[in-house]
């Protein structure tokens, strides 16, 4: 008998003992690539926005305000992203990481969004909409920096979900 298993996404090529000169292709994308994907955006934009805020608070690649104070403001932005990172994003990953089980479409562009769900598209957008405001309102840079420091460090904890269960093997 064919294989019956319209749930399977990984691409393959296989035939069952029966039909060997028919093989049967499966469509999409598998659930370890979803979870690729998520977590190479969380981290290529947790990276960028903490070197963004890095450069932007502490004027590297200059060094030039390393002073204490400019050290202590930064610790507190990157101890405020660790906490959003953790009660926030973590479960914003946890999330994403169970919508992952069920996804079923075959095309990989909507099977991305279905896997993101309408609010973490929300948290995105609104993340962003917020720095557009902030560059718009002419917010200075070392505002925005602290806060694309405190972003930045949250993405980059959280994305340690994504990757850790990327790799993990189903039972």
């Amino acid at each position: 008998m064919a294989n019956d298993r319209t749930d399977t996404l990984i691409p393959t090529l296989s035939a069952s003992p029966e039909l060997a000169a028919e093989p049967v292709i499966t469509l999409g994308l598998s659930r370890q690539q979803h979870l690729w994907i998520a977590a190479t955006i969380w981290t290529v934009v947790g990276a960028g926005l903490l070197t963004m805020g890095s450069i932007f608070w502490f004027h590297f690649p200059y060094l030039g305000d390393l002073d204490t104070r400019h050290l202590a403001i930064g610790g507190s932005a990157l101890s405020v992203g660790l906490l959003k990172g953790k009660f926030v994003l973590d479960k914003t990953a946890q999330r994403v990481i169970d919508r992952t089980e069920t996804l079923n479409e075959p095309n990989p562009f909507k099977s991305v969004f279905q896997m993101f769900g309408g609010k973490t598209i929300a948290l995105i957008a609104s993340m962003m909409g917020i720095g557009v405001i902030l560059r718009a309102a002419g917010v200075s840079f070392e505002i925005r920096g602290l806060i694309y420091l405190a972003v930045g460090t949250g993405l980059l904890w959280s994305c340690r979900q994504y990757w850790k269960s990327s790799f993990q093997i189903l039972s």
